[in-house]
């Protein structure tokens, strides 16, 4: 029987890449990423013979629009909106998104700011030294991205653990040094013992000037390229590795239920979330809510505790 989780996932983030590269509406791309996600990880298998949109539009980060564009699928087998879209935005502006490093925002600045069209145009520009005065770029990252065409790279690379861990320890060293973090702690398949690892993500509790924290990670890691910076979140790379690192600031309150989430695996989270589903809770990377409020979160364990759940250790959490 054919279920459409996959394939809402794989459409909704392709409306909200489409949208950004066409500088649309930012809270209707965030509703569409959310969309996307809560399908994927929290909702149960969608299937034809269930599916209506007053249904969909009972569960998490569905509203009208985007449930009704469901159905619409279901029924039809594409989008009108996503069609729209795309005849917008050329296939071969669409295909720099699959390169590493380049999310819709890039390309948006390279098709909008320097008529990046294609491949070949951004080779071109990338050699003329264009690309490096974009916001957000520079030279390190438009080498990787070059080197990222020469050899057909995907967008996703996993690194061996090996490569990672004198990184993540480092960088754990640099912030627990910073008298206005309390706590860090590295989440994701890193914190599972996985051989590979893809980013890195890092949670912290506690306050951080992001300046003071760039320039004490460029001592270590002189080639680092910041993808973001803001409160809530740093992303960057690090050169000559290719490594993402997302580093995250989360109040204490939501601090264990934010580590269980990023931890995963994502099967695990979804197995959790049924069970919160099941008391009557709801469980996300903000915490286990009741009756719509704030319940339990401040530590992974109290949340295990309150689902009736011994402790699973991140290792075992398949």
């Amino acid at each position: 029987m054919k279920t459409y989780n996959e394939d809402f996932y794989r459409l909704f983030h392709e409306i909200a890449d489409l949208m950004a590269i066409l500088s649309e509406n930012g809270f209707k791309i965030r509703a569409y990423r959310e969309a996307a996600r809560r399908i994927k990880e929290d909702i149960h298998p969608i299937i034809k013979k269930t599916a209506s949109a007053q249904e969909f539009m009972k569960l998490p980060g569905i509203g009208e629009a985007i449930a009704k564009k469901m159905m619409e699928y279901i029924e039809t087998g594409q989008i009108a909106f996503l069609e729209k879209l795309r005849k917008k935005v050329p296939k071969p502006v669409r295909e720099l998104l699959a390169l590493p490093h380049l999310g819709p925002i890039r390309v948006r600045d390279l098709y909008i700011n320097l008529g990046v069209k294609n491949k070949k145009d951004l080779i071109k520009a990338a050699k003329s030294g264009e690309i490096d005065k974009l916001p957000g770029f520079g030279k390190k990252l438009v080498e990787s991205i070059l080197e990222a065409i020469e050899k057909g790279q995907k967008k996703k690379k996993r690194h061996e653990r090996s490569e990672v861990e004198p990184i993540a320890k480092q960088l754990i060293g640099i912030l627990k040094k910073m008298k206005s973090v309390e706590t860090a702690e590295v989440a994701g398949s890193y914190r599972r013992g996985a051989p590979t690892v893809g980013d890195l993500d890092i949670l912290v509790i506690g306050d951080l000037n992001n300046e003071i924290f760039e320039k004490a990670v460029r001592k270590v890691f002189p080639d680092i390229a910041i993808l973001g910076s803001g409160e809530t979140k740093i992303s960057f790379v690090i050169f000559p590795n290719n490594l993402q690192v997302d580093i995250r600031f989360l109040p204490k309150e939501s601090y264990g239920a934010a580590l269980l989430y990023f931890t995963g695996s994502k099967d695990y989270n979804v197995m959790m979330r049924k069970k919160a589903i099941e008391l009557g809770y709801l469980l996300n990377e903000y915490a286990l809510f009741k009756d719509g409020e704030y319940y339990k979160g401040a530590t992974e364990q109290e949340v295990f505790e309150a689902l009736g759940m011994k402790y699973v250790e991140p290792a075992k959490r398949k």
